[in-house]
């Protein structure tokens, strides 16, 4: 038994061995700099001996690359380190006969390709994120033909780290086998024919068909439990994250389910806003947390004048961490310096800080060849606001780093300050929305609220709070806030539990409970207070259109439903080839690659949400930046007039993801609806529609019935809200519509509004 090429022609099954990281030791320089560089040894031999559990280049053990339904061989990460990054990955094709091929190879990073032995290309793909492809001949003889990749990268924070092969002309006759015996091959092929084939069946058992060839096992919440023979496994209506396993060959093969319907949404028991925001900080100062992450658990207990016996080792290894320069530093900084302007510290705790500040790089100016990110608008002024603390608290030290006094941080920090005040008074917020973000951006707001020493600037930082507060509150609905974000992760599916939602929660009893560590910094701020008035701007309807950082955001909201979204371009009249500054300094242009922006939402109850997008990978955890269902791949033509909605994407045969798809919670309607190009579902007197110039289908690969996929790189979309009682005359409603979409103009027309993308 072997393994097939995908429908689409990719070559998924590899042996690999394991990503090879080393310190990265060229030139220093600017992130976009730094990103194009070729770092890689000159084209080599392609690797010998590969076979399933033999050594490989580098001494790790030659694995199974088990694939899910990803296309490409991913190794993608998080790198908080500059890294050298180093993979190999190598597979067997068998013909009957002789042949010649056309092919595309794949990669991030620059890409070596061989076929029996020989070089065949060099793919330099130095791009950020973004795949790049090389199309090659392969000259396949009878029987088998071993393929070898190598892939080298720099690992700069989200760095995409892949590769993979599609074969462009028909697969018939074509088989796949990875380098093992034929007996290793046969038991891989079948348990990944066995996974495959699971699926929920009524959320209350997983069904495969058969049963498991091997020894499979289930995991969730932390136990796990043997699948007895029999094609069937009941699930706990409790169990809402699930994982199958079977361990072959040394290494597990999994997949993984989420059945979100058996999700809590967790509600608050405060009856006061005096009792919810005493109860939040409790409960963050009851968790220990470990490291860089549990310094905001002890600045929770230190608010409450409390101390845990594990306060001094969280404290040492976040300095050991910080000291190392990785990215993300700056967040536990700006905790442990606001917990050295306190009272609360022994004084080897404060040696152990003040050692840490004193020899921090405190911008991209200073000396150094590390991965912190300066740019983003949190970590701009978390980098500001620490080096201002620090200068404030050390005035007559030097700086080690960079051999500048105490005193000339501060004045630095305190102008740098005042630009980044300015800039956002007059332009908005980049990372609009945020669910991940604004927490961070209110905590590095809430140091120069406590610590600037200025009147005025303080008021104009809390200034900034209260807009940033106003926005989540007018964007709940039923007690979550939700939206477009200008940077979103693959929590945009569980909105209840989102770092703007936990902002909420602190606040006012109204909101969903959500748990957020960023949140001590609002509990221990002794200068800033919350708008009292959130819980009414929560309930209030809303309509209106406004400009955040270039671009434009529609909100639509009654007490049934919710539609929000972004107007791209954000002049929607013109067409996007016209776009010029300053829409298109924000970079959300039609046609262009996406990043994390999420684009539009649709809510009627605090767990029934609906959106639209174009996935950047098409594993849904793939570590690709944009995901699977967040971000967009490749950006569409949005507009709203108010409960209508409609996109139009144009995706080029350069992105390698050529569908669209909408998340449709099908088990959170009271009812719902999926015929041909039309989707409708209600909860309770809200409506929501969706229209698709592609037929829709039900999958269910990770998520159980709420992924409607939609194949074709040129597809229009229109989404209706309404307040209906009766399903069926809300449908009738919508397809009066008439919406039709021509591929050729690329226009979309309907009764309800006209949009084309040119």
């Amino acid at each position: 038994m072997s393994f097939l090429p995908d429908a689409t022609g990719y070559i998924r099954h590899w042996i690999v061995v394991p990503e090879t990281s080393r310190p990265y030791s060229g030139p220093a320089g600017p992130e976009g700099k730094l990103r194009k560089l070729e770092r890689v040894e000159p084209e080599g031999l392609s690797p010998r001996g590969a076979e399933l559990g033999n050594h490989g280049p580098y001494g790790e053990v030659w694995q199974f690359y088990d694939p899910g339904q990803n296309i490409f061989v991913e190794q993608s990460g998080f790198w908080h380190n500059l890294s050298e990054l180093d993979t190999y990955g190598v597979t067997r094709l068998h013909v009957p006969s002789a042949k010649k091929l056309r092919a595309r190879f794949w990669s991030c990073g620059v890409g070596d390709l061989w076929l029996n032995e020989s070089l065949i290309l060099r793919n330099r793909a130095t791009r950020y994120m973004y795949p790049d492809s090389v199309d090659v001949d392969l000259e396949l003889q009878v029987g088998a033909n071993e393929l070898s990749a190598r892939v080298q990268a720099l690992g700069i924070r989200d760095s995409r780290f892949l590769f993979g092969l599609q074969i462009l002309d028909s697969t018939d006759g074509l088989e796949v086998q990875i380098p093992a015996s034929d007996d290793i091959n046969a038991t891989l092929s079948a348990a990944c024919q066995w996974l495959d084939r699971l699926q929920i069946c009524r959320t209350s058992s997983i069904e495969a068909g058969a049963a498991p060839p091997f020894r499979a096992s289930v995991r969730a919440n932390g136990l796990e439990q043997e699948w007895a023979d029999g094609s069937s496994f009941a699930i706990h209506s409790e169990l809402w994250q699930v994982e199958v396993t079977m361990m072959l060959h040394g290494q597990s093969l999994s997949r993984k389910f989420e059945i979100p319907s058996h999700r809590t949404i967790r509600v608050t028991t405060a009856d006061t806003v005096e009792r919810a925001r005493k109860d939040y900080i409790r409960e963050l100062a009851d968790k220990q947390g470990s490291g860089r992450d549990g310094v905001m658990n002890v600045l929770a207990r230190h608010s409450l004048g409390q101390r845990s016996d594990t306060d001094t080792s969280i404290i040492e290894e976040a300095c050991d961490w910080i000291d190392e320069r990785p990215d993300c530093a700056d967040f536990p900084l700006s905790a442990l310096l606001r917990l050295y302007a306190g009272t609360t510290l022994t004084g080897d705790e404060r040696d152990r800080i003040k050692r840490t500040a004193i020899g921090f790089r405190y911008w991209q100016d200073e000396p150094g060849n590390d991965a912190l990110c300066f740019d983003s608008e949190n970590h701009s002024l978390l980098f500001h606001g620490c080096q201002m603390i620090a200068g404030d608290l050390f005035p007559e030290e030097t700086f080690t780093n960079c051999c500048r006094s105490g005193s000339e941080h501060a004045v630095i920090g305190r102008e740098r300050i005042a630009d980044w005040l300015d800039k956002k008074e007059a332009e908005g917020f980049h990372e609009f929305l945020s669910s991940t973000y604004i927490p961070l951006t209110v905590g590095a707001l809430l140091n120069v609220v406590d610590f600037s020493r200025d009147a005025e600037t303080s008021r104009r930082s809390a200034s900034l709070i209260d807009r940033l507060y106003t926005v989540i509150a007018e964007h709940a609905f039923d007690g979550i806030t939700v939206g477009p974000q200008g940077r979103v992760y693959r929590n945009i599916l569980t909105p209840d539990a989102s770092g703007t939602q936990a902002m909420l929660a602190y606040t006012t009893p109204q909101a969903v409970h959500a748990t957020n560590g960023w949140i001590s910094f609002l509990g221990a701020s002794e200068g800033y207070n919350p708008p009292p008035d959130l819980a009414d701007a929560m309930s209030a309807p809303a309509s209106k259109t406004y400009s955040e950082a270039n671009v434009e955001i529609t909100l639509e909201k009654t007490a049934d439903w919710l539609l929000t979204s972004l107007q791209l371009p954000a002049s929607w009249q013109e067409k996007p080839s016209q776009v010029e500054p300053p829409f298109a300094a924000a970079g959300l242009i039609p046609g262009r690659q996406g990043y994390q922006q999420h684009l539009w939402h649709a809510s009627l109850s605090r767990d029934c949400h609906v959106f639209v997008n174009h996935p950047g990978a098409t594993f849904d955890f793939s570590s690709s930046r944009p995901g699977f269902w967040y971000g967009n791949g490749h950006l569409p033509r949005t507009y709203q007039n108010r409960s209508v909605l409609s996109q139009i994407f144009n995706t080029p045969d350069d992105h390698p993801v050529p569908f669209t798809h909408a998340h449709w919670p099908t088990d959170a309607f009271d009812e719902s609806i999926v015929e041909a190009h039309w989707a409708f579902g209600r909860k309770g007197s809200g409506c929501v529609g969706l229209w698709c110039s592609e037929p829709l289908s039900l999958k269910s690969e990770v998520l159980t019935d709420r992924e409607l996929r939609a194949d074709g790189r040129c597809v229009a979309w229109m989404c209706f809200c309404n307040t209906e009682s009766d399903l069926n005359t809300f449908s009738q409603s919508c397809k009066s519509a008439n919406p039709s979409f021509d591929k050729e103009s690329l226009e979309l027309v309907s009764e309800a509004m006209y949009l084309s993308f040119e």
